[in-house]
């Protein structure tokens, strides 16, 4: 019987020029959060189920982890891991009094998560994060430090403009409670300017979210209301957004206690938008936008998503939030978290269907030895070894063949440098250096060979 060898829905696998890509990128993250002085974590990819039950997720999502032939049992309930946060809580719940805080690590790792395969969405991926766990009340500071290490890392990566929206949570809630939205109303509102870029074609007048608004207040004029406030954050500038802030605090039947809190909610906002100015992050990267409504049920203060511009209707490339407590579920003691992840399979999926990823290479290779001749085999092999020794990607093909097949590898492969030896070659002492993109050729000695591949 022949094995289905088909790809399984949801699970990518790379070709090398990809796999390049991503490794580049992983690298690049890995830089940025090295500069920062985050420090490197990994966790179990498996862990219990009752571990990964304790946050938000739903059952249904968890992959369960047994021997084919099995028997229940309390040591046999495993899972694999869904996100990084819950496997980070128990790590600091379990060794809260071997670390140093404020901890900074950061993890780029596989997670796995059972649900319906779809554009961007995949049941493995990779997610790069950072995070900030404190023993103690968590400093506005720790969301600067976060998010300016998020922006530099994405500005190496190049991939495109890309803009950090930055919100309070309880701006969105407070403003609906202003135009009268009724508790029960609130979740299902929401839910429609949560994913207005996705339903709505027209992002300058959203009219599929104001017909849903209508449809869901039951009323034009507080769907009106909430369209003006959409649109305002999406478009204005940070003046206009103070004024409209301002403007709203202006009406009478709002006490002063709501005042003083919204004030503070915007304060804070600002006071991290400030800092990062000061970190030198560019602020045509940055917006506050309290349109923003990721995991209002689970995340606390601030939530900050960033999209590719001209892609929102895409979903984000990377996310923060804050937990007030993060091994509440474990221990006793609180600890507060700031954290971020980039969804790195989201990132590449997405920067690939809009045609923003150039792929350069299929290989590593700088340079491929030409195997022409078997008694030339050790001067093969000692160029080889060289060309190694002084950090060349060289690599020899292995069979004994005729030039032009090992040529069209090397072309297959995109490498651009091959070395030539023939009896003439060898008897000079030199070797011929041919550059298949300029399709040029030069004889050199060996070690100018290596100065020449070095400098180009």
């Amino acid at each position: 019987m022949t094995i289905k060898i088909d790809q399984i829905s949801g699970f990518p696998e790379n070709l090398p020029e990809m796999q390049i890509v991503e490794d580049n990128f992983k690298e690049i993250i890995k830089k940025n959060y090295l500069r920062a002085w985050f420090n490197s974590l990994e966790t179990s990819l498996v862990e219990r189920e009752d571990v990964l039950c304790s946050k938000w997720a739903n059952d249904n999502e968890i992959y369960g982890l047994h021997r084919l032939n099995w028997e229940i049992s309390d040591d046999s309930k495993l899972g694999l891991r869904y996100d990084l946060t819950v496997p980070l809580a128990r790590y600091v719940a379990l060794n809260n009094d071997k670390l140093v805080f404020p901890f900074k690590r950061f993890q780029i790792q596989k997670v796995y998560r059972w649900e319906r395969a779809q554009r961007w969405r995949f049941r493995e991926f990779y997610q790069a994060d950072i995070d900030i766990i404190w023993n103690g009340n968590l400093p506005l500071l720790a969301d600067s430090e976060i998010i300016s290490t998020i922006y530099y890392a994405l500005k190496e990566l190049e991939i495109w403009k890309f803009v950090i929206n930055l919100n309070h949570k309880e701006f969105l809630i407070w403003f609906l409670n202003i135009v009268w939205i009724s508790d029960d109303k609130i979740l299902g509102v929401i839910a429609i300017i949560d994913k207005k870029d996705k339903i709505d074609n027209d992002k300058v007048l959203y009219p599929k979210t104001k017909s849903l608004l209508i449809q869901e207040t039951k009323d034009e004029k507080i769907a009106e209301e909430i369209m003006s406030f959409i649109l305002l954050w999406n478009n204005g500038s940070l003046e206009e957004i103070i004024k409209f802030k301002d403007k709203i605090l202006e009406k009478s039947d709002i006490n002063e206690d709501y005042k003083f809190k919204f004030n503070k909610w915007f304060d804070d906002l600002k006071m991290i938008y400030d800092s990062l100015i000061l970190l030198w992050v560019s602020p045509e990267y940055l917006k506050i936008n309290p349109s923003i409504s990721r995991g209002l049920n689970y995340y606390t203060w601030f939530v900050f998503e960033t999209f590719i511009s001209g892609y929102e209707n895409m979903w984000s490339i990377a996310s923060w939030w804050r937990y007030e407590n993060l091994t509440w579920n474990f221990i006793k003691n609180k600890y507060p978290w700031a954290g971020w992840s980039i969804w790195l399979s989201r990132l590449l999926s997405i920067i690939q269907e809009i045609g923003k990823l150039n792929y350069t290479k299929k290989t590593l290779t700088d340079v491929l030895v030409l195997n022409l001749d078997e008694k030339y085999l050790n001067n093969y092999l000692t160029v080889l070894n060289y060309l190694r020794n002084n950090w060349i990607n060289a690599e020899f093909y292995l069979e004994t063949s005729k030039i032009a097949k090992q040529i069209k590898y090397a072309e297959n492969k995109w490498i651009k440098y091959i070395l030539i030896m023939w009896e003439n070659e060898v008897n000079k002492g030199i070797i011929a250096l041919k550059d298949l993109e300029k399709k040029e050729q030069i004889e050199l000695k060996l070690e100018d060979v290596l100065k020449k591949i070095s400098i180009l």
